[in-house]
């Protein structure tokens, strides 16, 4: 876990830059395969999520505790559904939703993982930990983009995309701040 720990930050911004330039990517060309990519920012940002509650385990409490490992458990589901999928035949990027059978996998477990990095995102702010700043453009982001997704439904221009950018720019300014000097870090 120190090791997760350490490299957290180095994750995160990863994590978070990998967000931004996908959905640039998803936004100029909705039928991009560059979603696939997305695979890749649940591992990043579940395990940053991990180290940084390691790191700041004091000042983010239960609400980090219990949000890390839904993130953590939620990016692995996610994974393995991605790899079932992927080895069955059956991962392709204009499945309708309602007729994947795995749809409900994908949902659940991708609900978990988001909802980790909110709750996660969340306890920085309560905690002062990290960046607070980075904590609301994550939560912005999520939120914002999810209520929008939510409420335009099939109708949402690939350009509302764009919001869940903020999103990965918040990862990035967490991540930073994680790869300064430790100031309120808890041991």
């Amino acid at each position: 876990m120190d090791t997760l720990a350490r490299w957290a930050g180095y994750l995160a911004m990863a994590g978070g830059a990998i967000v931004v330039i996908l959905v640039v990517l998803v936004t100029s060309d909705p039928n991009s395969g560059a979603w696939f990519a997305f695979f890749l920012v649940v591992t990043l940002l579940g395990a940053a999520v991990l180290g940084f509650e390691n790191r700041t385990r004091a000042a983010t409490g239960q609400l980090g505790r219990a949000s890390a490992w839904l993130s953590a458990v939620g990016a692995a589901a996610l994974l393995a559904v991605f790899v079932y999928a992927s080895a069955t035949g059956r991962l392709t990027s204009d499945a309708s939703a309602t007729s994947d059978p795995l749809a409900p996998f994908w949902m659940v477990t991708a609900v978990a993982w988001f909802l980790g990095n909110i709750g996660f995102a969340v306890a920085i702010i309560r905690g002062r930990v990290l960046s607070v700043m980075g904590g609301w453009l994550v939560l912005a982001g999520a939120v914002t983009g999810l209520g929008v997704t939510v409420v335009l439904g099939e109708n949402l221009p690939p350009a509302v995309l764009l919001v869940f950018g903020l999103f990965g720019i918040g990862w990035i300014v967490v991540g930073y701040a994680g790869t300064r000097a430790p100031t309120r870090w808890a041991s």
